[in-house]
């Protein structure tokens, strides 16, 4: 027991001066040196830590908020506020919309595009029939949009409000088998916290989980909660519950275990309130700077000396050697380009765009530049279509249109389930088509690539391409077939036209 305590004996003894062991430490040292030596090493690795500066809040980072709760727990009060926040500035503020349209334009497009994979000979006949259903706005539930305004919609609602809802409708009472409807996160009744009536599932803010842990059901309400449309059944303030395989929620989890999202906009909002502000600031000194006044200094009657009250072009006014004139010195209005710039560029790095796509601003851009600029923007592009909007939201859509078409075909329930449908994003934007072309042959002649795989790259069907290939050649070898006859006339009439001069 003594060889035991020795260690901590020793180390107690030579951290007893120092200055790491107070009154405190040293009495319970005195009694218990194994407590001591725990306590002398907790406060020696605290002292170790305090190194990192970023682990100190001072002076010139008390603005920092060092919270330990979960996503959900940080968000549960702003994230509503922030929403209705970010709703404001969008509809007041040009540049926030502009916004909203490079990111929805560029993850979404004019669509991402279905394509059925199937060997069965009906479900590929049939499938030009469901492209122009989805086409139409017959899939849209409320009638207004097709599949890709669908998808436009939802992810706008998602980088607005942070999280979006897209309900396919009770096959059982729906008009067709098959429709999309797109909700507001404020469809969700966050009223409903705590346990579900009647089951032993967890309920948050109006989502259901089972003992896993997993999505089972949304509580819904049967209206918006700020229609204006009044209904005498208070539709805005009950909720149904909807089972989860009905409800796809598209949102973007920023940390592990995030249940729902917060706006895109959080981490700029300041920045864009403060350049709205500094816009109506610099107006209102354009408007001061336009004034010129004069002021007139004298013990005289105005209206006795008959001096104007107004400066006019031209004007040869005689004041007496008394009185004095003092011009009021309007404030300067420079610095304002520099200060845009630099809240703008904030804005498009906190959105994972670039200042040109956010401005319209070329000036400062020269080919390299902005071609690197879009690489690097293509690059969280791409991350937001494959690992975000295509799983999440594409997908389910994809299931519940095989599903549908089940319900509707009981007899290919077998090819059914051996179909699935891939989805293509739309077309980059590709700065040097000529040298983003030939990258591509040389990887396809290298073996380094696929024909198809480069063709689905570039954000088309390679079915549709060499099917439209294949009707290309077919309508050249019969317009040459047609000109044949023609062309065989015109060039006898030319040699007989030869002949005859030459005799």
């Amino acid at each position: 027991m003594q060889a035991q305590l020795a260690p901590a004996s020793s180390t107690i003894r030579s951290l007893w001066s120092g200055p790491d062991m107070n009154l405190l430490d040293r009495v319970i040292a005195s009694f218990s040196p194994r407590a001591g030596l725990r306590r002398a090493q907790a406060r020696a690795s605290l002292d170790a830590m305090m190194h990192y500066r970023a682990g100190s809040v001072n002076r010139r980072s008390g603005s920092v908020r060092a919270v330990s709760g979960d996503a959900d727990a940080v968000a549960t009060v702003a994230r509503r506020q922030i929403s209705l926040a970010v709703r404001d500035v969008i509809r007041n503020n040009a540049i926030a919309e502009r916004a909203v349209q490079v990111l929805v334009n560029n993850i979404v497009g004019t669509g991402i595009e279905p394509k059925l994979v199937s060997e069965d000979t009906d479900l590929n006949y049939a499938w030009p029939a469901v492209c122009r259903y989805l086409d139409s706005t017959d899939v849209d539930a409320d009638g207004i949009s097709t599949l890709a305004g669908i998808q436009r919609m939802a992810v706008r609602a998602m980088v607005t409000d942070g999280e979006a809802l897209v309900v396919f409708p009770d096959p059982l009472t729906a008009k067709s088998s098959f429709q999309l409807r797109v909700l507001e996160a404020d469809y969700l009744d966050d009223r409903l916290q705590g346990r579900a009536l009647g089951s032993k599932n967890s309920v948050y803010d109006g989502i259901e989980y089972g003992d896993d842990g997993r999505v089972v059901a949304y509580h819904l309400y049967d209206e918006h909660p700020g229609s204006v449309v009044w209904h005498p059944d208070w539709k805005g303030l009950v909720s149904s519950r909807i089972e989860a395989s009905r409800v796809i929620h598209l949102y973007r989890p920023d940390r592990p275990g995030q249940r729902r999202g917060v706006s895109w906009l959080a981490p700029v909002l300041d920045d864009l309130v403060a350049l709205a502000d500094n816009d109506e600031a610099q107006l209102m000194r354009q408007k001061i700077a336009a004034c010129f006044a004069a002021f007139w200094k004298t013990d005289k009657d105005a209206k006795a000396t008959g001096i104007p009250s107004k400066l006019a072009p031209g004007l040869i006014q005689q004041i007496g050697s008394e009185d004095e004139v003092v011009f009021a010195s309007p404030p300067d209005v420079t610095g304002y380009d520099d200060f845009a710039r630099i809240h703008l560029r904030r804005i498009a790095v906190g959105l994972g765009i670039t200042y040109e796509s956010l401005t319209g601003d070329l000036t400062s851009v020269n080919f390299s530049s902005g071609r690197l600029g879009r690489i690097d923007m293509g690059q969280n592009v791409e991350a937001w279509q494959w690992g975000l909007v295509m799983p999440v939201l594409c997908q389910p859509i994809g299931r519940e249109m095989l599903r549908s078409h089940l319900r509707d075909n009981p007899r290919s329930g077998a090819a059914l389930r051996q179909a699935r449908i891939d989805w293509t994003p739309p077309p980059p934007v590709i700065a040097d088509p000529k040298t983003e072309t030939q990258v591509s042959v040389m990887k396809i002649e290298a073996g380094l690539a696929s024909r198809h795989g480069e063709i689905r790259r570039l954000g088309y069907e390679p079915g549709q391409i060499d099917a439209e290939i294949v009707k290309d050649e077919e309508t050249r070898r019969s317009l040459a077939a047609l000109k044949a006859p023609a062309v065989a006339a015109s060039e006898e009439a030319d040699q007989q036209k030869r002949e005859r001069e030459n005799e």
